[in-house]
């Protein structure tokens, strides 16, 4: 059978290489905001993110500016607040549209039979009239 003679190692590395980078501006696209400081795959750097000014290479810790570290973890606590805020007001609308079915008068049994008598017609062919159908 084949044996191959040379076998590709690209793939190990583009899994595991990744740099360090400071967003300076706010990327949604990627889910990147701006101050965090990430692990992006140097395309994503190279081809989208530095572009622009828009973000910088992290060498060592002492790269990383920390007034826009701050900005970014005050905005995640802010948006984390927010997001709580938005499941709790939901989870309170399910609860209310919970209490308004419950709220709703069920059919009896009784009910339900006579429904289903007005609908279980014995209903021929010779009860329908279709135009154009000649039979």
């Amino acid at each position: 059978m084949f044996k191959p003679t040379r076998v590709c190692l690209s793939a190990l590395t583009k899994r595991t290489k990744k740099v360090k980078v400071q967003l300076m501006r706010d990327f949604p696209r990627f889910q990147l905001y701006k101050g965090q400081v990430a692990q992006v795959k140097p395309s994503l750097m190279r081809n989208y993110l530095h572009n622009f000014n828009g973000a910088k290479y992290i060498l060592q810790d002492a790269d990383i500016n920390a007034q826009l570290l701050d900005s970014y973890n005050a905005l995640e606590q802010e948006r984390e607040r927010a997001a709580q805020a938005a499941h709790a007001a939901a989870v309170e609308l399910a609860a209310t549209q919970q209490r308004a079915q419950a709220a709703k008068p069920k059919l009896s049994q009784e009910a339900k039979r006579q429904d289903r008598r007005t609908h279980d017609k014995n209903v021929t062919i010779k009860d329908v009239y279709i135009p154009g159908l000649d039979i």
